[in-house]
C-alpha cells in the first residue's frame, strides 16, 4: 500500500482554450489527449479567471484572483507584472511539504522560477523537447526519492502555431462559429490544428513513458490550459470563448471515466490540490475546493464563474459573472471591442483581416458599460440585452452581485485605475532622474 503522496503532473498549454476532440471539435488531431479524457475525470465547464497568459496562471497557482495576487496583466519583458511578496505559488507549497518541483518550459505568472518555488527549470523549448527533458529527468529518478510536482508548459499552441506534424487541408479544419470564415482565418486554424495535433504527440509519449517508469499509478495527471484560443472574441476577452479551458485529471484511487457538469475554475485548482494531499490551505485561498465532488461527498457546486482582465496590449479592465444561463460584462473603459496585438506578423496574424470581415458597426467598436447575454438562447454571445428594459431587473441584479464579488475579493479597480508594473518602474526611473 502507497503510503507516499502522488506525484503531481501538470501539462498546461498557452491560447488551446478548448480545441480538443474530447470537448466536441471534429477533426482535430488529439487521439491521446482524447483517449487520457476518456478513461480519466473530465470537467465539461471549466473556465479560466483570467483571458490572458500571465494573470490565468497566477491566478490557477496561487488560488487567488488576479486582482489579489498582483499580476493584473502580462509578466514578461517591460510589462513586468509578478506576484506581489507575500504571495504563494502551489510549487512554494508543495515544496515545504516535502515535494520536488522542476519546471519544464514556460512558466508566465511571475518573473523567474526562482518566484515561483521551482527547485529546477528546463530551459524553453518546443512540447516535443520539453517531454524529452521530462523523460530524462523519470529516467534519472532514484526510486526512493521524494515526490515530485511537475509544470510542463508547452508554448503550443501560441502564435505563430509552431508544430512537428504536417499541415491538414484548410477544407477540413474545424472553423469556430464565433469567427467569419474567410481565407485568412482557416489559414490561421489549420497552422494551429497542426500545433494542437504536435502537443496530442507530445502528451502521449509523456504518458508512455510514465507508465513505462512504473509511475502511472503514483502520479496525479491533469492537463488544461491558460485561456481561449488566439483570436478576436476569444482571448483577450471575457466571452465565453476566451474563459473556456480543458481540465483533464487522472487520479490513483479514483478510478474510471467520470465527467463533471458542475462549474469550476482555475482559482478552484490550489485548494483542491491541497485537500486531496491533505496539507492545510492557506486561509487567504478564494477559490472553492471540488475534492469532495471527485470523492463522491457532499458538495454545493458554485452557482457563478466570475472572471476579469485588467491589462493584456493595454489596459483595457473588465469584469464578468457568468450563471449557467446568463453572463454579464461590466466594461470600465472606453476601449475598443476587439483588442489587437501590434505584431501583425506573428502574435496578430490573421486578426486586421477578421476585423474587417465581421464588419461591427461604428456604434459598437467600443464597449458599452454593460454587456448582458443570455447564455441559451444566445450562445455565441452576439445580442446584447443590457438596454432591453425587458432584462433590466436581472441585469442589475447580476451587476449587484459581481460588485459584492469585487468588494469581497478586495479588488482594487472600485477605488479607481489599477497601474501595472510599467507605470510603477517606469515613475520610479523617471523621478530618479
Amino acid at each position: 500500500m502507497r503510503t507516499q503522496k502522488p506525484n503531481i503532473l501538470v501539462f498546461i498549454c498557452h491560447d488551446l482554450g478548448r480545441y480538443l476532440g474530447c470537448y466536441g471539435v471534429p477533426g482535430v488531431r488529439t487521439p491521446h489527449i482524447d483517449a487520457f479524457a476518456a478513461a480519466s475525470i473530465q470537467f465539461e465547464n471549466s473556465f479560466c479567471v483570467a483571458p490572458q497568459c500571465s494573470p490565468s496562471r497566477a491566478a490557477l497557482w496561487t488560488g487567488r484572483y488576479p486582482h489579489a495576487n498582483g499580476v493584473v496583466g502580462l509578466a514578461h519583458s517591460g510589462f513586468a507584472n509578478d506576484l506581489k511578496p507575500g504571495e504563494r505559488h502551489l510549487a512554494q507549497m508543495l515544496s515545504s511539504n516535502g515535494y520536488e518541483t522542476r519546471l519544464f518550459g514556460t512558466q508566465h505568472e511571475a518573473n523567474s522560477p526562482e518566484r515561483c518555488g521551482y527547485m529546477q527549470a528546463s530551459p524553453r523549448g518546443s512540447c516535443a523537447e520539453l517531454v524529452t527533458a521530462f523523460c530524462s529527468f523519470l529516467t534519472q529518478r532514484e526510486q526512493s526519492a521524494a515526490p515530485f510536482f511537475a509544470q510542463i508548459g508547452f508554448t503550443e499552441p501560441h502564435r505563430p502555431f509552431p508544430h512537428d506534424v504536417e499541415k491538414i487541408d484548410a477544407e477540413a479544419v474545424a472553423m469556430p462559429p464565433y469567427l467569419p470564415d474567410i481565407p485568412e482565418v482557416r489559414e490561421d486554424m489549420v497552422d494551429m490544428e497542426a500545433s494542437v495535433a504536435s502537443i496530442d504527440k507530445a502528451f502521449g509519449r509523456a504518458l508512455e513513458v510514465l507508465g513505462t517508469a512504473g509511475l502511472a499509478d503514483e502520479t496525479v495527471v491533469v492537463f488544461t490550459a491558460d485561456h481561449g484560443i488566439p483570436f478576436p472574441l476569444a482571448k483577450m476577452s471575457l466571452y465565453d470563448a476566451g474563459i473556456e479551458v480543458p481540465l483533464l485529471m487522472r487520479i490513483p484511487g479514483l478510478a474510471g471515466a467520470r465527467r463533471y457538469s458542475e462549474f469550476v475554475t482555475h482559482v478552484d485548482f490550489v485548494p483542491t490540490v491541497l485537500d486531496m494531499l491533505e496539507i492545510e490551505k492557506p486561509q487567504n485561498l478564494q477559490g472553492r475546493s471540488y475534492w469532495s465532488l471527485l470523492r463522491g461527498d457532499t458538495y454545493r457546486p458554485s452557482e457563478y464563474v466570475f472572471a476579469e482582465k485588467t491589462y493584456h496590449t493595454y489596459y483595457d479592465p473588465m469584469r464578468a459573472i457568468r450563471t449557467e444561463r446568463w453572463k454579464l460584462i461590466a466594461n470600465f473603459e472606453f476601449a475598443p471591442t476587439i483588442e489587437t496585438p501590434p505584431d501583425y506578423l506573428s502574435n496578430a496574424k490573421g486578426y486586421p483581416e477578421t476585423s474587417i470581415a465581421l464588419d461591427i458597426p461604428y456604434t459598437e467598436m467600443y464597449h458599452p458599460l454593460f454587456e448582458l447575454f443570455d447564455l441559451e438562447q444566445d450562445p455565441l454571445e452576439q445580442n446584447n440585452l443590457a438596454e432591453d428594459p425587458s432584462y433590466a431587473g436581472i441585469r442589475d441584479d447580476l451587476a449587484r452581485r459581481l460588485r459584492d464579488w469585487m468588494e469581497e475579493t478586495g479588488d482594487p479597480l472600485l477605488e479607481g485605475p489599477i497601474p501595472q508594473a510599467t507605470y510603477t518602474n517606469r515613475m520610479r526611473a523617471f523621478k530618479s532622474i
